[in-house]
This record gives C-alpha cells, sequence and structure tokens, in this order.
C-alpha cells in the first residue's frame, strides 16, 4: 500500500517522537451557520487547494497513530497575527500602511472586507504547539483560536487608527485579492484544547496589531 514518505521517515529511527500535524482551520471550509462555533466534530468541506492539502495532513497525522502507533497530535490553528507571513491579510494592510507612512504608497487596497475571524498572537500560537506536545491525546484534533469575534474590516480600522498619518482606503475592494470562494464564518470552539492544557492567550488583538505594523515600519524603512 501507498505510505506518506515523512511519516515513514520519522517512525523508521530508533526513537519515538511526538509529532504535532499542523492543520489549519481551513480545512472546514464552507461552515453552515448552524456549525458555528466550530468544533472538531464539524464536516470538514475545505474550498481551496491549500485547504485540501492540509486536509490530507491532517488525516494521515490520525491514520499514522492508529494504523501504526506514531505519537500524533493534530492542531487546527486558526486565524493569528503573525508578521513572518506576508501574504496573509493582516500583514498585508499593516505593510501597505508602513509604505503610505513613508510616502511609498498613495491608497490601501483590500479584498473582502466582511469575513469573520477570531485572531490570536503568534506567540500564543507556539505556546499552544508546546502544549499541544505535552500534554494532548495522541491521534486527537484539537482546535486552536480566539474567543473575540472581529471582521476583516474591523481589523482594518484598528491598524489604521493606530497609523500616523490618514491613511486612504480605496473604496473598492480590488478583485485580485478576492478568494474564488470565501470562508466567511471562522469562529471556533476551542474548550477541548483548552479543557486539556490550560491553554490561555496572554496578548490582545490591539498588542498584536501594533507589534505587526511596527514591524513592517522597520521593514519598509530598509527599502
Amino acid at each position: 500500500m501507498e505510505r506518506d514518505l515523512i511519516f515513514d521517515g520519522i517512525s523508521g529511527y530508533n526513537f519515538d517522537p511526538v509529532v504535532v500535524v499542523v492543520s489549519s482551520s481551513e480545512v472546514y471550509g464552507d461552515v453552515r451557520p448552524e456549525d458555528v462555533p466550530i468544533t472538531e466534530e464539524c464536516p470538514m468541506r475545505p474550498v481551496s487547494p491549500y485547504a485540501i492539502s492540509k486536509l490530507a495532513e491532517d488525516h494521515l497525522g490520525r491514520l499514522y497513530h492508529k494504523a501504526y502507533g506514531l505519537r500524533t497530535v493534530v492542531t487546527r490553528a486558526f486565524s493569528y497575527v503573525n508578521h513572518r507571513h506576508p501574504s496573509i491579510f493582516t500583514s498585508a494592510f499593516a505593510r501597505q500602511i508602513a509604505e503610505i507612512e513613508q510616502g511609498k504608497r498613495e491608497v490601501l487596497l483590500h479584498g473582502n472586507l466582511d469575513s469573520v475571524r477570531t485572531f490570536v498572537d503568534t506567540r500564543d500560537i507556539m505556546h499552544a504547539y508546546w502544549l499541544a506536545a505535552t500534554r494532548c491525546r495522541f491521534g486527537e484534533a484539537y482546535n486552536i483560536g480566539g474567543t473575540s469575534t472581529a471582521s476583516v474590516g474591523e481589523v482594518l480600522n484598528r491598524l489604521v487608527w493606530m497609523s500616523r498619518i490618514k491613511i486612504p482606503i480605496e473604496s473598492m475592494e480590488d478583485p485580485s485579492l478576492l478568494r474564488p470562494v470565501d470562508v466567511t464564518q471562522q469562529i471556533p470552539c476551542s474548550d477541548k484544547f483548552i479543557a486539556e492544557t490550560g491553554w490561555e492567550r496572554r496578548f490582545d488583538i490591539d498588542e498584536s496589531l501594533r507589534g505587526l505594523l511596527d514591524h513592517w515600519r522597520r521593514e519598509v524603512a530598509k527599502g
């Protein structure tokens, strides 16, 4: 039978590591209103090639525990603020604001502002991954996400409010920034993960966004 080269490579050595499989909330995809907040039992309906690849990884992680005894834990993180991920919308907004502040751009462009998310600082997510490796049950999947909801537009408004100058926002959506199929209700239930690990968020959304904006100010200033 076909087997996964990465998991096979791990299990072929003479040690027994814990493997945290970093899946994604994107595996849930097109969520029905009655499934919000999203638990680990929510049907998975991925709507992008990326989400489908994460779904395959998600399934393989749990399969290799059940079939081969590999000590895997699957995490499904929801939206988080991460300055090392320049393609996500929070970073795109912060970068454009920094460019406008420094006279390198005139207007800020955006995609769909109506999607609703919860947000977690990347430092809180990294702590959660460590807890997943040390406290969670093997072969299980866990949602990891925030509790306070905000639309993408509300996050943009927070960043604009933090800017040093008035930010002109383009009133029309940029079609190139729209997804073919958008995921509009990314609101998690992380009760299972919190109950097993005691995880708590340490950073609020404004602290995360200020750090993100300051990072992009430094990056844009480099030229």
